[in-house]
């Protein structure tokens, strides 16, 4: 695996900032619409983006390298918040980032906060359900990380443990399954301190997220169970139902910039390697 190429440090909270290329608003409201019902639109999105000459995005800002708020400028980074902007500059409209918790981020849609999520949401049926999806933008997979003196040694080790998770999580599901027991977290740095505490025996979570961890935490006292989830995660766009020429577009602009090598670039910036569907098959 390739070294980080861009030094990205973790971090809890952030106040507004502005994106490199658009506005940003921070919304940290607990909305709980179900993911079981989505409110279809009543209008045409894609005509209203393009009337409006913006794309609202609904984004955590608190999770690198997905989006997250650089410690130096405070501007809002990540692999999604540069693939959002290409997005929203193909579209000829400006990016407006409304970040959002996590447990409140995909109902967001629900009430009309933004015109799409672009935060690591992996495609489930049950979230296919309520919602539609763009084609997979790229694609990871999860692992489980316990802290270094456990005795746990594999996935089946896992029954009977306790997991920190964010409860919405397709992780959070991906315990239930292996027969743990789940502790709420708001997020990934807390799901860190209660392992470290000893609160909890473990977390899933995407690959990607421990390899930026471990880089820039090479002290912790957290180790990697050497087994992947039984199923790789493919990663879209999430918008409202019946928006059939909006998916459409996007899915357009996916697939241009993902074989025009731009979302490549982008991934191997922050990652150093190319996670683009495919790409390492």
């Amino acid at each position: 695996m390739k070294k980080l190429l861009s030094k990205i440090l973790f971090v809890g909270t952030a106040g507004l900032a502005l994106a490199a290329c658009g506005a940003t608003t921070t919304d940290s409201s607990s909305d709980s619409a179900s993911t079981a019902s989505s409110t279809a639109p009543t209008t045409n999105v894609l005509k209203t983006i393009e009337e409006n000459k913006q794309l609202r995005i609904g984004v955590e800002g608190t999770y690198p390298p997905f989006s997250y708020h650089d410690t130096e400028t405070g501007d809002l980074v990540g692999f999604e918040v540069e693939i959002a902007e290409v997005i929203a500059e193909d579209l000829g409209v400006e990016p407006v980032f409304v970040e959002t918790k996590w447990d409140s981020l995909i109902a967001g849609l629900d009430v009309n906060k933004y015109d799409i999520v672009i935060n690591n949401v992996g495609v489930t049926e049950e979230r296919q359900e309520a919602y539609d999806f763009t084609d997979a933008y790229f694609e990871s997979y999860g692992q489980l990380a316990v802290s270094a003196d456990s005795d746990i040694q594999t996935l089946a080790d896992y029954s009977g443990k306790k997991s920190a998770q964010s409860t919405t999580s397709n992780y959070a599901k991906n315990a239930t399954d292996l027969g743990a027991e789940i502790v709420p977290v708001d997020g990934f740095n807390q799901a860190v301190e209660l392992i470290t505490s000893g609160r909890a025996d473990g977390t899933i979570n995407d690959y990607i997220t421990f390899l930026t961890y471990f880089e820039e935490h090479p002290e912790s006292t957290l180790r990697l169970i050497d087994e992947k989830l039984p199923t790789n995660d493919k990663v879209g766009i999430i918008l409202q139902k019946e928006n059939a020429d909006f998916q459409a577009k996007l899915n357009e602009i996916i697939a241009a910039r993902t074989e025009d090598g731009t979302f490549k670039a982008i991934f191997e910036k922050y990652l150093g390697e190319d996670i683009s569907v495919g790409a390492n098959e």
